[in-house]
């Protein structure tokens, strides 16, 4: 085994001896890596990407500035918080997290300012401040949040339930959870209170999900709130270190990560997974884990034969939103900027349905905008980059607006994408002017990016960031689990539980113990015993 952390795939390279092939590089299939290799199996990952890690990669550009690409924060992840020692197990103990602080999201709602602060009893308090006449409702609410949460541990672990147990015990599990589930946010926020400020402000941070309140599932909105309720954190050094010390511990357990590797294939034959074809090459193996999201697994990996045996159907289920981000670099540190380590959440009209429904692609900018500062969020950054910043502002970017450029190739689309590209960027630009004036005069670097771009690196069909949208519908298709019905082929990533870095992780948990059955528990030992 060579140093490196990933080569680049070639044809003739050997692969006879491999057990397990995933397909993408995401966290779930990296975890999902780790546990195989630890269990003693080989395993190889391959990433269509030429830097791998999904999600949780940055890219840089030569004047040496960095963005985030998927993940701006983590919660849950604190010295005593339950999520930590899985990411010391995957990163081998070797990933720092630096806390946002008191305050991890500032909402503002038509010119109005509401912080979000860590700790539930602190988030109660605050939210309280704000309503102070909303007491029973804000109690109710968070009593809910817990409600969701604990059922909703029950009915991820269902889906590693065989199919005995899957009807028995997983009916009444599965009913509980849709108890809350199959409800819209808004649905059951109406139950609490009529207060419309209210309902807004604790949907403000809907964009973690990627659908307002009407659409969205409640469940899926207690348990990202949930998520974030002791704060937010950020990896020390930037989001990629995740990923890059993800691969260095798959390395050292013998397991390899091959990037320019786009699988075209998943081949079968009589209900079995028998391998899978890259470019022109066939690679045998036992079992083949798909990290590529169910619908290009199924709709663009498999034939229409094991689609139809899966019982794959999205024809209820839209994917989730798409989104323009503008990249920005300044010639100025935080400290001197006075940039904040929490997110913004900007949002001019408190009925989010109707502003979502209703935003077009010249009033996205200053309408429904989330802002993250990761320089100021990683103390690494001053040290590597004196002197300077980054932000990250996003925006709502629906698919449609770029439709008419969809066959056109990256970096190619012509002068009239670029046109629209450069009026967002100078419309967001305004909108960082008017929250953050003294920045003005420090921007040297933009860059943006649009539905379209995260299409071509992610191979997301419609530019979608969360794979499905997370409506009611979702939690009700029976296909979203690591097992399917064709033999050796398994599923992880986002779409099999929930949005999000710690869910895409715990999709790999989940497949790990459908593979690896009683042998994983040694895993869990060590886990804890390290902890």
């Amino acid at each position: 085994m060579n140093n490196k952390l990933y080569e680049r795939f070639d044809p003739e390279m050997d692969f006879s001896e491999t057990d397990h092939i995933i397909i993408g590089s995401g966290i779930g299939g990296l975890t999902l890596a780790i546990w195989l290799a630890k269990a003693g199996e080989k395993v190889i990952v391959l990433e269509r990407h030429y830097v791998p890690g999904g999600f949780t990669h940055s890219f840089k550009r030569k004047d040496g500035f960095q963005w985030d690409t998927g993940v701006h924060y983590v919660g849950n992840v604190g010295k005593e918080d339950s999520l930590r020692p899985f990411f010391n197990y995957i990163t081998n103990n070797d990933l720092e997290w630096e806390s946002m602080g008191d305050i991890y999201d500032v909402v503002y709602i038509e010119g109005d300012k509401y912080e979000f602060r860590a700790g539930k009893e602190n988030f109660k308090k605050q939210i309280l401040h704000y309503f102070p006449d909303e007491a029973k409702a804000i109690d109710d609410y968070l009593l809910l949040i817990d409600k969701v949460n604990k059922r909703g541990g029950a009915f991820f672990f269902e889906k590693t339930f065989k199919p005995i147990l899957q009807h028995s015990i997983g009916k009444i599990i599965r009913k509980r959870f849709h108890h809350f589930s199959n409800k819209t946010t808004l649905e059951t926020l109406k139950t609490l209170t009529t207060n419309e400020r209210l309902i807004a402000v604790l949907c403000g941070q809907c964009g973690n999900y990627g659908l307002s309140p009407n659409y969205s599932s409640f469940a899926a909105h207690a348990l990202v709130i949930n998520h974030f309720l002791e704060g937010g954190y950020y990896p020390v050094g930037g989001t990629d270190q995740i990923s890059f010390k993800a691969i260095k511990k798959l390395r050292s357990l013998g397991g390899s990560v091959y990037i320019k590797a786009d699988v075209k294939e998943i081949l079968t034959e009589n209900n079995r997974v028998k391998g899978i074809r890259v470019k022109d090459r066939f690679i045998a193996c036992k079992s083949v884990i798909s990290n590529a999201g169910v619908n290009n697994t199924f709709n663009h990996l498999l034939k229409e034969k094991d689609r139809k045996r899966c019982n794959f159907d999205l024809q209820n289920v839209e994917p989730s939103s798409g989104h323009l981000c503008l990249y920005v670099g300044l010639d100025k540190s935080d400290e001197e900027l006075k940039l904040p380590k929490h997110n913004i959440w900007y949002i001019d009209d408190q009925n989010i349905d109707k502003l979502m429904d209703t935003v077009s692609i010249e009033d996205t900018a200053s309408r429904y905008n989330y802002i993250s500062f990761p320089s100021a969020k990683d103390p690494q950054w001053k040290i590597d980059h004196p002197n300077t910043s980054t932000i990250q502002a996003l925006a709502i970017g629906k698919y449609d607006w770029f439709s008419d450029y969809e066959e056109s190739n990256w970096s190619k689309r012509g002068d009239s994408y670029l046109h629209l590209k450069k009026e967002f960027e100078i419309g967001m630009l305004d909108q960082l002017y008017k929250l953050f004036p003294q920045i003005k005069g420090h921007v040297v670097k933009t860059e943006v990016s649009s539905p379209l771009s995260t299409k071509h690196f992610s191979n997301y069909k419609h530019g979608e960031i969360y794979g499905l949208a997370h409506t009611p519908k979702r939690f009700t298709l029976p296909f979203l689990r690591p097992e399917t019905k064709i033999k050796g082929l398994k599923l992880v990533g986002q779409d099999v539980l929930l949005v999000g870095l710690a869910s895409a992780m715990f999709s790999g948990v989940l497949c790990a113990i459908s593979i690896l059955k009683f042998r994983v528990w040694k895993i869990f030992k060590e886990i804890n015993s390290d902890n």
